[in-house]
């Protein structure tokens, strides 16, 4: 029974004794996951200057007039 314990002694030491594994943050880990999946800056900045450009035509129409900015708004 001794040799047992002194087995299981000396693996609990050196368990305790081992480097742990550095912790990554959950906002890191978040970003690597979002960095995965999103599209890529080029992309995502032509998405937005054409929904802007189409916003501000059809705002424009809609300034002469409602049928002007209702059939803008419905080609955009």
């Amino acid at each position: 029974m001794t040799a047992f314990m002194d087995a299981f002694h000396a693996e609990r030491q050196a368990a305790a004794r081992a480097p742990l594994a550095p912790r990554i943050p959950h906002t890191v880990r978040a970003a690597r996951w979002l960095a995965r999946r999103l599209p890529r800056w080029p992309a995502i900045r032509t998405l937005m200057l054409s929904l802007a450009g189409f916003g501000l035509l059809t705002a424009a129409a809609w300034t002469l007039h409602i049928a002007a900015g209702l059939a803008v708004g419905g080609s955009s």
